[in-house]
């Protein structure tokens, strides 16, 4: 079972960041954690003749530290996704290992070498997840904590090996069965999306999204609206507002808060969530959600550590990103909405998820312009 601890971490930003650590409401802020200090060290005595032919074996760890890096807050979805996967994957106890977390939340992207110089610092951690796009902080400094196993995740990062890690996830086959519902649904002739920036993470599950409608209604429009923001519930809710009155019925809110509110202030209008299930957030309009998973992700880092710890394996991270399909568990489509959506459509979207998990039906991943 996952022990959450509630250590507070440095919080090195001016406007009082707050370290969140699970289970814990914290009022003041956290202080600045100081760097471990080198223990006392004494002379070894020689080995004995006998013993010093054979090394002696190491002493397998019982549990893993991990500290994660939010560029939002941790009630984004982008993190929650991650937390949820980190739970998971702490309740599966891979190699027996107690696994723990704890986790910073809002650090500008300008911070994040610092915050990560600090954190490593504390000597506490034995792995910590930058949970964006914060790869060149990662390696202004992983060669000073070679001991840390690094990872940074999403696009607009560059992996260079070593031991910092490229987690990355692909919803498009999620998303498109989430455009066969919304497909199904439709009667104005058009489909939406409001989306954050025209990232290849963004772009890729939309237009997936706009071809799973697509395979049910070929000649239908579809409209996407950039707010430019990863967290603007107004804006959000205005550019959704915009493309209702355009005549979109079902609206995918990418990377977005705020679609939901524009489609609960109209007449029969869907939304889709995205990266966590958010169902709960609106039940009258959300007919389903588009999954990230990070699980199989997180075990490879961790098989990568404890390789590292119990072998002296190197770490030795591809320059690729690791990512895994829907047929691999790196993504999936929420339980679609039964009191919006029709039973001939959750089976006609049940009948596709079956098909791609077997791979008689194959999504291509389209990181480029949505169209």
């Amino acid at each position: 079972m996952m022990r959450i601890t509630t250590r507070l971490l440095a919080v090195v930003l001016a406007l009082s960041t707050v370290l969140v650590a699970c289970g814990d409401d914290e009022t003041e802020p956290a202080a600045a954690p100081e760097p471990a200090e080198a223990p006392a060290t004494t002379a070894d005595p020689e080995p004995a003749a006998d013993e010093a032919d054979e090394p002696a074996p190491a002493d397998e760890p019982d549990s893993l530290h991990i500290a994660v890096i939010f560029g939002n807050t941790a009630d984004d979805t982008w993190s929650t996704s991650m937390l949820g996967s980190l739970n998971r994957v702490a309740e599966e106890a891979p190699y027996g290992l107690d696994i723990t977390y704890e986790y910073f939340e809002n650090i500008a992207y300008a911070d994040g070498e610092r915050v990560l110089r600090q954190t490593a610092a504390t000597g506490e951690f034995d792995m910590i997840i930058a949970h964006s796009t914060y790869s060149d902080s990662i390696y202004a400094i992983r060669d000073d904590f070679p001991e840390v196993l690094w990872s940074f995740t999403g696009s607009g990062n560059e992996g260079r090996g070593g031991n910092a890690y490229w987690l990355d996830v692909l919803p498009h086959e999620a998303a498109y069965l989430a455009g066969i519902a919304a497909g199904h649904l439709n009667e104005t002739g058009m489909i939406g999306s409001v989306a954050a920036f025209p990232f290849p993470n963004v772009n890729g599950p939309i237009n997936g999204f706009f071809e799973g409608a697509r395979s049910v209604k070929p000649d239908l429009e579809t409209r996407v609206t950039y707010i430019e923001s990863w967290f603007d519930p107004a804006a959000a809710q205005e550019a959704g507002a915009a493309l209702i009155e355009e005549g979109a019925d079902s609206l995918y809110a990418a990377s977005t808060f705020g679609t939901f509110q524009a489609a609960l202030e109209a007449e029969r209008v869907f939304t889709i969530g995205d990266l966590d299930d958010q169902e709960a957030l609106a039940p009258e309009v959300v007919i389903t959600s588009v999954l990230i998973l990070w699980d199989p992700g997180l075990k490879v880092l961790i098989d990568e550590w404890w390789a590292h710890e119990t072998a002296g394996e190197p770490y030795d991270a591809p320059t690729e990103r690791i990512h895994f399909y829907m047929s691999e568990g790196g993504a999936d489509i929420a339980p679609l909405n039964e009191a919006l959506v029709p039973a001939d459509v959750i089976s006609a979207v049940n009948e596709a998820r079956d098909q791609i998990l077997s791979g008689d039906l194959v999504v291509e991943f389209n990181p480029g312009d949505v169209s």
